[in-house]
């Protein structure tokens, strides 16, 4: 363990916003092996223990754990986060869930705001791995009024909720993922989302940690670039169990009085063989869906369908406030692979057709597919004034495209007997 001491600086008046009463607490930046504190990496152990114990000890502090090689497994439960943590995994670091248990990594509230959250959360070349050996096994991030929260080149493999998500991001904002990887959704509500785009309200929730306080505000501030959503394969290379929806929302709460989901970014990602959703044209039910937003970028992506069949609509937009008027709406340079949509590639749909969606740029997008039914654009009112050009359709065969895992996911083995619980840490 190493610790960097840190300093205290009084009587800062000379500085802008300062008085002399003032003082200014910069805490110690802690470095822990989590080995050293206590958690086990023989995939036999639970460690919910051993790290919330860890992360408590440190509670006021900035600090950084270095988790290294090894299988940690968890129990059903939550682990409570703190501001100010950076994880760093290293090479053949996984974090292990199996036979239907379900782990939440909460991010406490205890006031009201954007600011009434934890702040600067990194979390670096995590792999967070379940099964289906019992039913689905689950690692759940339930960000709630959180700021600052990065996923650089992680891994989240076939341990989505079967009725929830990977990242649920509530009234949350500035929460970036790069370099990612998400796998598997064995999901009995189909329309849920890898990573969910909500607000701050008790219903949404994925963890309703007692002590948070809530207020209807809306996540904003979302990047997603460079990552994958990929199935889970069968050796034969057939989908075993789908790809996640990647990202959206579904609902607006307090009809947006306290605000509106906005400023989300999803560029240059690829999708691969989603769960199909076929209900009718109009229904919402679509791959990429959002309720009510404003300042969105889908741009750069390659969504592709090699065995899964076509949803209804891929990307589904749609305004239910008579009072709110989305806008800066940009769905640009995409390429459509196969994904074979039934209704339409994108669907914009306003409920009050008096307020329309403004600021609407969709350019550049190609699609190939064996079956030329679909349009490319669907709206329910006019695009006046908005900028929709070269989108192509093309019938072409079948490509074969074959996307392979941007990080290395290997199946790890559970020691335990199947028949007995995992051991506890003494």
């Amino acid at each position: 363990m190493a610790v960097v001491v840190g300093t205290t600086l009084l009587g800062l008046g000379c500085l802008p916003g300062t008085s002399s009463h003032q003082s200014v607490v910069a805490h110690a930046a802690t470095t822990v092996n989590a080995k050293n504190q206590g958690m086990v990496g023989d995939g036999g152990t639970a460690n919910n223990e051993a790290m919330q114990a860890m992360l408590d000890k440190w509670d006021h502090d900035a600090l950084t754990v270095r988790v290294p090689k090894g299988t940690y497994v968890f129990d059903s439960g939550k682990i409570l986060l703190h501001s100010n943590i950076t994880f760093k995994f290293d090479k053949g670091a996984v974090f292990r869930i199996t036979d239907g248990h379900r782990l939440f990594f909460v991010y406490p509230s205890p006031k009201a705001g954007y600011d009434g959250g934890l702040r600067n959360v990194t979390w670096q070349r995590a792999t967070f791995q379940g099964d289906h050996v019992k039913g689905q096994s689950v690692f759940v991030q339930s960000v709630h009024h959180a700021q600052n929260v990065n996923f650089h080149d992680c891994v989240f493999d076939n341990a989505e909720s079967p009725t929830g998500h990977y990242l649920d991001l509530d009234g949350s904002h500035h929460i970036n993922v790069t370099g990612s990887v998400f796998t598997g959704f064995d999901g009995s509500r189909d329309y849920k989302e890898a990573i969910q785009v909500d607000y701050s309200n008790l219903r949404a929730m994925s963890y309703q940690n007692p002590g948070d306080q809530y207020d209807n505000l809306p996540t904003y501030g979302v990047t997603v670039t460079d990552s994958q959503f990929l199935p889970v394969q069968k050796a034969s290379g057939s989908v075993k169990v789908y790809a996640p929806n990647p990202i959206g929302e579904h609902a607006v709460y307090n009809q947006g009085v306290d605000g509106i989901i906005h400023d989300v970014r999803f560029s240059n990602n690829t999708v691969v063989d989603p769960k199909p959703l076929t209900s009718a044209a109009g229904s919402g039910m679509a791959t990429i869906h959002f309720k009510g937003i404003s300042n969105l970028w889908i741009t750069g992506n390659r969504f592709i369908n090699r065995h899964a069949l076509g949803s209804g609509d891929y990307i589904y937009l749609r305004n239910t406030l008579p009072d709110y008027q989305m806008t800066n709406i940009n769905i640009k340079n995409n390429t459509f692979t196969d994904v074979n949509p039934m209704h339409s590639y994108v669907n914009l749909d306003s409920r009050h057709v008096t307020n329309p969606m403004t600021q609407v740029t969709i350019t550049g997008n190609k699609a190939t597919t064996q079956n030329d039914q679909a349009q490319f654009l669907m709206s329910n009112f006019a695009l006046t004034g908005d900028t929709v050009a070269k989108n192509t359709i093309k019938k072409a065969k079948k490509s074969g495209t074959v996307v392979k895992p941007q990080h290395t996911i290997k199946p790890t083995a559970v020691v335990h007997d199947a028949g007995q619980k995992l051991k506890k840490r003494k």
